[in-house]
């Protein structure tokens, strides 16, 4: 019997909250470990919804570095400083500048707090599209895909115990996605746009068009903007909603 694997979006919105949805943010949890695809700021908010307790979370993969999807990390750490009071390790992986953004972004909102310390450890890693990571259960691919100006934003191919689940991140469509999603479960797909392709962004058209060329079993549509958001009645593709949860 395979074992259980259990996707929760916390929150499927885009960075303007359309359609009153939260940031991005997706809970994973499988082999009694918890991981988070993207961390956006309102991701604690999301979590609360959802009665997932922060501090059992192991590790936090992050896509890119834009608020809508690393922003929430700092509101995690405050959290479990002075609520949770946590103790064991949180990992953290993502870019290369992931440390850097997370300690800057923390500072300007509560100055001081890094400097009196966590109480508990944060370590960082780097995603890496030449090699696997393996962060306990789960082993985590990525490639770079197109969105702004950085070289340095993913989409992501998490494995664990035999389900495989992509997500794309933020990008327009680019090529490594078809790679990327071969025989997987489920791809989570950003589609900010309807009909209208905008630059570091997937489109529903577009989507629509390259569906067959995707790997994957089944293709949830996330990051919807405001006019995706205006036309759901009218979509044929599957949407994922806030606090959906999703057994594989």
């Amino acid at each position: 019997m395979s074992a259980s694997v259990r996707l929760q979006c916390v929150g499927s919105g885009d960075a303007f909250g359309s359609g009153g949805r939260l940031n991005s943010c997706f809970h994973l949890a499988a082999a009694g470990q918890q991981l988070l695809l993207d961390c956006g700021c309102s991701s604690l908010i999301g979590l609360q919804r959802c009665g997932i307790d922060p501090v059992g979370i192991d590790a936090v993969v992050i896509s890119h570095l834009h608020g809508d999807h690393f922003g929430g990390i700092p509101f995690l750490l405050l959290e479990a400083k002075y609520i949770s009071r946590r103790q064991r390790s949180l990992t953290l992986i993502g870019p290369p500048d992931l440390q850097q953004q997370v300690e800057a972004a923390l500072e300007a909102l509560y100055p001081g707090v890094l400097a009196d310390g966590l109480n508990f450890p944060v370590v960082y890693r780097q995603l890496d599209t030449a090699r696997p990571l393996q962060q306990g259960a789960f082993q985590i691919n990525c490639c770079q895909v197109k969105h702004g100006s950085s070289p340095h934003v993913y989409a992501l191919r998490i494995k664990v115990a035999d389900k495989v689940v992509c997500y794309t991140g933020d990008t327009e469509w680019s090529e490594a996605l078809v790679p990327l999603t071969t025989d997987s479960d489920l791809l989570l797909a950003e589609c900010f746009a309807f009909a209208q392709p905008v630059p570091g962004h997937l489109d529903y058209q577009t989507l629509l068009k390259q569906r067959y060329r995707l790997g994957c079993q089944r293709l949830l549509l996330t990051h919807l903007g405001p006019d995706m958001s205006a036309k759901e009645a009218e979509l044929e593709l599957e949407i994922v909603t806030d606090g959906q949860l999703i057994e594989l």
